[in-house]
């Protein structure tokens, strides 16, 4: 298997190529978020909690998902985060 090198000749992981805070939203920005209208600013392939809490989120088919006492690496395509979220520290992964 050979290693994946960025520009800069970094080995990076291939599944993930950055990460952003999130700002989680409410109110017509959570609900009229999609796979198209990403509230994230992209759609993410996965959330990293820092805060231990729980974590409402929507992902790419409109679903609404709730994770209580969620922490770590979350799994999933999500599109936006909702403000009803009491994890902190959240990160969408690019």
């Amino acid at each position: 298997m050979s290693k994946i090198l960025n520009q800069q000749s970094f080995v990076e992981n291939g599944q993930f190529s950055g990460g952003a805070a999130v700002t989680p939203v409410s109110g017509s920005t959570y609900t009229n978020s999609t796979a198209g209208n990403p509230a994230l600013g992209f759609v993410a392939g996965g959330l990293y909690v820092g805060g231990i809490g729980t974590l409402v989120f929507k992902t790419a088919d409109d679903s609404t998902l709730t994770f209580t006492n969620a922490f770590g690496f979350i799994p999933g395509i999500v599109t936006a985060v909702s403000s009803s979220s009491t994890a902190t520290n959240i990160v969408a992964l690019k």
